[in-house]
Parts: C-alpha cells; sequence; structure tokens
C-alpha cells in the first residue's frame, strides 16, 4: 500500500484573478510506495482537491471508486467551498516519487455584497488503489407521497 508523505502548495501567485482559467497554483505531493507495490507495477489514481477553509477544517469522508473517487465534507459549521481538483493515474515504479500537479482555481463571481480580500487555501489530496473497495451514490431521485 502506498503512503503519502506531504502534501504542499508550490506556485502561489500573490494574487490571483476571479475570472481566469490559468493554473494557479501547484499541488506537491510526496509518495512512497511499498516493496510489493513496485514489484507489482500497482496502479493508483491520484486525487487533489482545493479548497477555501472558513473556520475549523471539514474532515474529509472518502468514497473510493478508481478514477471516479469522491470527496464528501462532514461539517459543523459552514461549509468549505470547493475550488477544483484534478485526478491522475500513476503505476508505482521508484519507492518514492514526487508529483506536481498544477490546478486552475474556480473561485465562482465576486459581486458587490460579497467582499474576499483574500481565502485560506488547503489541497487534500487521496489516493485510490487499482485493487481495493469500490463505492457509489446513485444519482437521487423524486418519489410523490400518497396521503
Amino acid at each position: 500500500m502506498a503512503k503519502i508523505i506531504s502534501v504542499n502548495l508550490t506556485s502561489i501567485p500573490e494574487c490571483i484573478n476571479v475570472s481566469d482559467n490559468i493554473s494557479d497554483i501547484t499541488v506537491e505531493t510526496k509518495i512512497e510506495f511499498h516493496p510489493l507495490d513496485i514489484s507489482l507495477g500497482m496502479e493508483y489514481c491520484l486525487h487533489v482537491y482545493i479548497y477555501d477553509i472558513h473556520g475549523d477544517l471539514d474532515t474529509p469522508f472518502v468514497l473510493p471508486n478508481w478514477d471516479e473517487s469522491d470527496v464528501n465534507p462532514i461539517s459543523l459549521g459552514r461549509k468549505d467551498d470547493y475550488l477544483g481538483g484534478k485526478k491522475t493515474i500513476i503505476t508505482a515504479t521508484p519507492e518514492i516519487m514526487i508529483f506536481k500537479t498544477p490546478i486552475a482555481l474556480h473561485l465562482g463571481h465576486v459581486n458587490r455584497d460579497t467582499n474576499y480580500i483574500s481565502r485560506k487555501l488547503k489541497a487534500f489530496t487521496t489516493i485510490t488503489p487499482a485493487i481495493s473497495s469500490a463505492s457509489k451514490w446513485s444519482e437521487p431521485f423524486t418519489s410523490q407521497i400518497i396521503h
């Protein structure tokens, strides 16, 4: 099983333009692979998510499903804002690998009622092995109730 050693935000601009689609930041993820992963050439899906944190950090709940894995926040207060993410398929080769993931932030629209001076950005990274459990929610549906 692989182990995430560190997650760091790099290439952070001093100012972020709300309306562009440029890769604003880079997330550097350092991963250590178990010798068994390397000998089997194990594949993983690396998921990187960027959030704007409001107060206490929401606890992430990961539903692993290979390249469709999903992260759901468990929030006790104001929910953190999802700003962007990226997934990459990786193969365990050397014992330690560093992945640099450029991400364009999706900041939404700023209006006169909202006063944003800065954002408190954090990256959450998870890896899902090709041989693992898988989870998925159904699409929501509506049913009429008869009295």
